[in-house]
């Protein structure tokens, strides 16, 4: 029988007394794609972090054999020495360097994937560019090896990981949540890569995703609560299954209610247009309507103009706007989120880290400083036990899993964090409230509940425009769907019998019309 490439053995890891990890066992043969799932908390990142050697050999319980040898690791770099790379969720390339300068940027000529212990080095830029752009090409990369990386899109930037991850000719390359920023088309292509470099190399794939698990995956090993509770082959499961061992309970899946929006109109755009600081156009005469009680998605590829939408309607988006906007019939021209929120219209950011959280402080702090105003007593010192109230109301009310209120956001899985988010700008109360991705590198068990706690914002007469890349999410929530194609409105669909087929009919700029 032949051994295993990877095998992982009774591996324990705890932070504080908490336990991340407990006696985790399973094994990975050659030219095998694994998935490992498992909902925010699982485990999943902290096991990664010690096959690629973020937590050094030590630092944790159990063994590990790469190729038959145990590993020592003791840094990231010896992980990359030792065959075993891995493309994080949070991008790790330097915005001012090229493309070819961060796929090669430790290594010296020849720049054939071998890190260079040398600290001063001659640099040969014509064999950098050449060689980088051979790289890029051959995985069929639409990239340019010279262009710097902080005016790639987000996707891009995405595929110079990947590319800088197969140039350092891993045995074994883990993904995790590769595709958050990418669109259909761009995932596809990720996918055949995949696919092409089985004979190469073996993948451990992570993510939320499912339909994507099941298209990819020879198996699939469920984490739940630090423990490795099941090891499924694809063909002998099905979805139902693995989120069933994922949550521990079987999980009813949501589909869209019927709702009869009777609300007045709260939220009308009429020809909004918006110019970039250098004169490109990135949105172009989009007029739409939402009344209170509705959920209105925005859909389209990456590129589309998507989350510009919802930032040009703020007033944070850079560049000049023109058009009107209005608030329950009243002209507004927001210059900041500030100004909207006095409107009572919040937002929730795509990125709920370098945006909409302060990791460091703790969840009352997070929900209660929008709110600060509020909670002022007399001489303008602040109503502690007031505010404390509303944060347990909240706490209760988004089902946030948490030891205590004043623990820090950084500690919570990325599920509860969200959750977090939502408290900050529901307390507000807002009439209008504004989501890009509101479920990004969520578990299907958060997301559920996030969903949950959209609607019962709805019922209560709130109006929400949901920017999402997931169709199904918005075949989920939403009651008519925008969707735009390079900053242009290609049509508005009503939510009845609508398919994902119909809505990328219109993103891939195949027809117009609206009403399906």
């Amino acid at each position: 029988m032949t051994s295993p490439l990877l095998s992982v053995l009774n591996v324990n890891k705890a932070f504080s007394g908490i336990v991340a990890l407990k006696n985790v066992s399973f094994e990975i043969f050659e030219g095998e794609c694994i998935a490992l799932v498992g909902e925010n908390g699982a485990g999943k990142s902290t096991l990664m972090k010690i096959l690629s050697g973020v937590w050094p050999s030590g630092q944790y319980g159990g063994d590990v054999f790469f190729e038959g040898k145990k590993l020592k690791l003791k840094s990231s770099v010896e992980g990359r020495k030792s065959g075993i790379s891995i493309i994080h969720q949070e991008l790790c390339l330097f915005p001012k360097l090229t493309v070819a300068e961060n796929l090669f940027l430790t290594e010296s000529y020849p720049y054939e994937g071998t890190p260079s212990g040398k600290l001063f080095q001659r640099v040969h830029w014509n064999s950098l560019y050449q060689r980088a752009q051979s790289l890029l090409d051959n995985l069929e990369f639409e990239v340019d090896a010279t262009t710097i990386v902080e005016e790639l899109s987000v996707a891009k930037r995405q595929l110079v990981e990947i590319a800088r991850a197969f140039h350092h000719q891993s045995k074994l390359l883990i993904l995790d949540e590769p595709t958050s920023a990418l669109s259909s088309t761009e995932v596809r292509h990720l996918f055949q890569v995949i696919q092409r470099m089985r004979g190469q190399m073996t993948f451990i794939y992570i993510s939320h995703k499912l339909d994507e698990v099941f298209e990819l995956a020879d198996r699939i090993i469920v984490l739940r609560d630090g423990e490795a509770v099941k090891s499924l082959k694809k063909n002998d499961t099905d979805s139902a299954e693995v989120i069933r061992e994922m949550v521990g309970r079987p999980l009813k899946i949501s589909e869209k209610e019927n709702r009869k929006c009777l609300g007045e109109p709260l939220l009308e755009v009429k020809n909004l247009s918006h110019k970039t600081e250098s004169g490109k156009q990135i949105l172009s005469d989009i007029s739409f309507q939402m009344k209170a009680g509705e959920v209105l998605g925005v859909s389209g590829l990456m590129g589309s103009g998507r989350s510009e939408l919802l930032r040009s309607l703020l007033g944070i988006q850079p560049g000049t706007r023109s058009g009107e906007v209005f608030l329950e019939g009243k002209k507004v021209d927001w210059q900041g989120l500030t100004y909207a929120m006095s409107d009572k219209v919040a937002f929730v950011p795509e990125d709920r880290k370098k945006e909409g959280l302060f990791l460091e402080h703790g969840i009352d702090f997070n929900i209660t400083i929008s709110t600060l105003n509020h909670d002022l007593g007399k001489f303008g010192a602040l109503n502690l036990k007031k505010q404390q109230i509303r944060v347990m109301e909240l706490i209760g009310r988004l089902g946030v899993k948490c030891a205590s209120s004043n623990n820090a956001v950084k500690v919570l899985s990325g599920g509860n964090q969200q959750k977090v988010l939502l408290g900050k700008v529901v307390a507000l109360s807002p009439r209008v409230l504004l989501l890009d991705e509101p479920t990004r590198g969520v578990d299907i068990g958060a997301k559920e509940e996030i969903y949950d706690i959209l609607r019962s914002l709805v019922s209560q007469g709130m109006g929400l425009v949901v920017v999402s890349s997931e169709l199904p999410e918005l075949l989920t929530l939403s009651d008519r769907i925008l969707v735009l194609r390079e900053g242009k409105l290609m049509g508005e669909l009503v939510n009845h019998h609508l398919t994902q087929e119909k809505i990328m009919t219109l993103a891939a700029g195949e027809n117009h019309g609206s009403g399906y």
